[in-house]
């Protein structure tokens, strides 16, 4: 797959009622564990998102997606330059989901 165009780079965020979209390129970022209220499904274009999900990390790449449940303790590396896509899904709980 390819990296994101900069014009879809250059939108940043779309909002809609029912959630968000972002798009973004990371390259040398880490962070701390943290929660959103929403639900992410996550797809890699370039790279490889390094997600810490439930104590355990995995590498995602480009083509594969993941889900991060709502109000699920996570955290993400991006070593080399990764670009993602991120949908924001709100009003749902995640678990049982």
């Amino acid at each position: 797959m390819a990296h994101i165009p900069a014009a879809l780079l250059g939108l940043g965020k779309l909002s809609s009622e029912a959630g968000d979209v972002t798009v973004a390129t990371r390259e040398g970022v880490s962070t701390q564990p943290h929660t959103h209220p929403t639900t992410n499904y996550v797809t890699v274009t370039e790279g490889t998102l390094y997600l810490t999900l439930d104590g355990a990390e995995r590498a995602v790449r480009p083509g594969e997606w993941c889900t991060i449940p709502a109000n699920t303790e996570h955290a993400e590396r991006f070593v080399e330059k990764t670009s993602v896509i991120v949908f924001w899904v709100k009003g749902q709980s995640g678990a049982g989901d």
